[in-house]
């Protein structure tokens, strides 16, 4: 995955407690052509870019979801996100990973982290964002 940026509102709610990424629901989304802004901070900041939910797409909840410590750092991690297999999605530009219920989101659910893609898509194959070093880490040395 590429560079994944926290959104100021969703760290707050990491580091204060009112977000437990391990044990709260969680879900990413897909995006095309919303622009990051970090000051943005629930879903209907960003739901102007979702894709469309028809077709193949649909929001996925968040899977083994931990935070840990290792090499000085606080690491916020999951489960591979997949999208689905086959499925023609996209184009996606972005992933953004938010604090509620993927089947069901709400406007205020949280925006946590954002993920910028290379315009990505998906024609009858495998849809998955990897995650293998972590999501999120914050340095506490």
């Amino acid at each position: 995955m590429a560079t994944v940026t926290a959104f100021e509102s969703g760290l707050l709610t990491l580091t204060d407690g009112s977000t437990a990424f391990a044990t709260d629901a969680c879900y990413a989304i897909l995006v095309n052509g919303y622009v990051f802004n970090a000051s943005h901070s629930d879903y209907s900041d960003v739901s102007g870019g979702e894709l469309s939910t028809t077709g193949d797409y649909d929001r996925v909840a968040l899977a083994s979801k931990s935070v840990g410590v290792a090499g000085g750092k606080i690491v916020y991690d999951c489960a591979d996100i997949s999208f689905g297999d086959p499925v023609s999605i996209g184009p996606a530009d972005g992933v953004v990973i938010l604090k509620g219920t993927a089947g069901s989101p709400q406007s205020s659910d949280t925006l946590l982290f954002y993920a910028p893609l290379s315009d990505v898509e998906s024609t009858d194959a495998v849809f998955s964002i990897n995650s293998p070093n972590g999501l999120y880490e914050i340095d506490i040395a």
